[in-house]
């Protein structure tokens, strides 16, 4: 029995003595390792890649053959990697075996058609020479659809392929507008915000352009909020998108009383009511009355859409009376130097869009000044003037002309000559009907109306009043006003110049004239009259909330030149400064919304002292 149970056992030792053996005969020694396949890559990369693994020297093992393939095909160069050995006197040659991946041998983009080759080339990472990774094309995908998006597109690549002949190509979908969709108007015609935001179906989607739009729709003052959102399109929802905008509409009728006190003008009760949103179609209507120191009227109607075209039409009507005061020179003695003026009549422009940012008007104003018992003394020549005209000189009455005095001798008086010094007293500011033609031409990349944040905006204008035209006052008027407008963060610097001239004999109250809230600010309004004009302003406007703007500003500026005719021939009223000097006004101030619209109050200081100005809106 014991012979019997032995014998399982010897041949047990016996098979693993000869799987040992066997084993050891199986794991050869490394003597050599070589690499064949390979173009692009050179051998050592690769070499270098295994060294840990297949030493010279050591013994090959199946777990080493398998970690050296894994090593090179993680080098990401090559589709195919084996290893195969070949005896040699020191072992046997480890043979690695690759074959390469396709390489780019060049890049092409189709579909694009805003962003260049140029820009989605530098955008991306495969380069010709580059292997045809398909890792490495997914991240370009990806970086070529977050460019477009930088620039304010929307695109998508549907597809990166590399043919046989090594050619990469990323075919690009650029997102259109398939519908823009209008949501919570009650009152507003939609065509009226459509026509506003200048977009239409089809249009490539570009953010800025969106953006201007709603800025656009939200300056109309039609609307509390302005909302937008992009929904996949029906048609084509992996490229094209749907731009939702959700519009809250907001109380566009404004009814107000208010009374007011100035210097000029003591107590005023103001009357007004208008209607931005008149039928719902982005009309504006207005009527405003004002009792007590100034009585007036005006009732005005502007229509924005006037045509498809975009024509504008506006047309104002009134009867308004202010108290208007004048610094005279040293030439002009005055006993006061305010007075009331009163202007009745009215204007009708008419603005045409001839591009996406210029227009050209064209209006027609007809207006009675009326004149005022205002009066200047001067004293008057020998022989200048009529006897008839003049107050306080003997034969005062007539028409016949003032004597003259040949030899000036006081104490030697001849026969008819008037020994003393003539003064004469006339209306500085005679009145008459100017009736006009303006012709104008605008240039506006404002990027919001009625507060901008950057772009400029130029006009010039041409103005004509004469007798053909039925006035009683011939003259022309040239004018430009270039404003520009820079953003610093949330912050606006604002510049604006102007300048202008006048040819004929403009009278008085047709003059340029700077001071006040609108053009100098730290004078008295109308602080110096002149033929020419050279004015410019800038502004700081730091952004405190929605509400609540800080603004600080300084004004250079003067009205200048000219003498102006009275009723009194030899009486005219020289400019007080016959050539430009620079007077400067500085100061700060705040805008505020209100419900009756942006209020502006400024504190300036000048050579004169100090001046507060109180209106509406921005200065420019």
């Amino acid at each position: 029995m014991k012979s019997v149970t032995r014998t399982p056992t010897i041949i047990a030792l016996m098979a693993l003595a000869c799987l040992a053996a066997f084993a050891q005969e199986d794991r050869p020694l490394i003597g050599e390792v070589v690499v064949e396949g390979n173009d692009f890559v050179a051998r050592e990369p690769i070499l270098a890649t295994i060294s840990d693994v297949l030493k010279v020297g050591e013994e090959l093992t199946a777990t080493k053959t398998a970690e050296a393939r894994r090593l090179v095909l993680r080098m990401g160069y090559f589709d195919e990697v084996t290893l195969s050995t070949e005896p040699i006197a020191q072992g046997v040659r480890v043979v690695i075996s690759v074959v390469e991946k396709q390489r780019v041998q060049q890049v092409m983009f189709a579909g694009n058609t805003v962003v260049s080759d140029a820009d989605l080339g530098s955008a991306i990472l495969s380069q010709p020479g580059h292997v045809a990774d398909e890792q490495a094309i997914g991240r370009d995908v990806r970086r070529i659809e977050d460019y477009y998006e930088s620039r304010g597109y929307i695109a998508k690549v549907s597809e990166a392929r590399v043919d046989d002949f090594g050619v990469l190509t990323f075919v690009v979908e650029e997102a259109r507008i398939e519908d823009i969709v209008i949501e919570g108007l009650t009152r507003t015609k939609e065509w009226v915000v459509r026509h506003e935001m200048d977009l239409e179906p089809g249009e490539l989607f570009q953010q800025e352009d969106v953006t201007r739009a709603i800025r656009r729709v939200y300056a109309m003052g039609l609307f509390e909020t302005v909302e937008t959102d992009i929904r996949p399109g029906v048609r084509n929802p992996l490229r094209d998108v749907i731009l939702v905008v959700r519009l809250e509409e907001a109380k566009t009728g404004r009814a107000s009383f208010a009374m007011g006190w100035s210097s000029l003008d003591n107590l005023v009760i103001m009357l007004s009511a208008e209607e931005k949103n008149f039928r719902g179609q982005g009309e504006r209507a207005s009527v405003s009355l004002e009792l007590g120191g100034r009585q007036s009227y005006e009732l005005s109607f502007m229509d924005p859409y006037f045509d498809r075209s975009g024509t504008t039409f506006e047309i104002n009507v009134y009867d308004s009376e202010r108290r208007r005061q004048f610094v005279g020179g040293a030439a002009i003695s005055t006993r006061d130097n305010e007075f009331d003026e009163r202007r009745t009549g009215g204007d009708l422009t008419v603005v045409r869009p001839i591009g996406d940012r210029r227009s050209v008007s064209l209006r027609v104003r007809s207006v009675e000044v009326s004149s005022s018992s205002f009066q200047g003394r001067v004293t008057l020549p020998p022989g200048v003037g009529e006897v008839g005209t003049m107050q306080g000189v003997p034969g005062a009455g007539g028409d016949t002309p003032v004597p003259s005095n040949p030899d000036l001798i006081a104490d030697d008086p001849e026969p008819g000559d008037i020994s003393l010094p003539v003064e004469v007293r006339a209306p500085l500011h005679p009145g008459g009907r100017v009736n006009s033609l303006t012709m104008g031409v605008v240039d506006d990349t404002r990027d919001v109306r009625s507060n901008p944040t950057s772009g400029t905006w130029t006009s010039l204008a041409y103005e004509q009043a004469g007798a053909l035209l039925g006035g009683e006052t011939e003259f022309g008027k040239v004018t430009l006003d270039h404003r520009r407008y820079f953003g610093v963060g949330e912050d606006v610097v604002a510049l604006r110049l102007m300048a202008g001239t006048t040819f004929g004999s403009p009278p008085l109250f047709e003059s340029f004239s700077v001071g006040g809230a609108n053009t100098l600010r730290g004078y008295d309004p109308d602080r110096w009259r002149g033929e020419s004009l050279l004015l410019t302003n800038v502004e700081y406007r730091k952004r405190i909330n929605d509400s609540l703007t800080g603004v600080a500003f300084i004004d250079i500026g003067d009205a200048y030149g000219g003498a102006f005719d009275t009723v009194v021939p030899g009486f005219s009223v020289p400019a007080t400064d016959q050539s430009f000097k620079a007077h400067v006004g500085v100061g700060a101030g705040v805008r505020v919304v209100t419900p009756i619209g942006p209020i502006r109050l400024d504190m300036g200081f000048g050579d004169d002292g100090s001046q507060a100005h109180f209106s509406f809106g921005h200065t420019f």
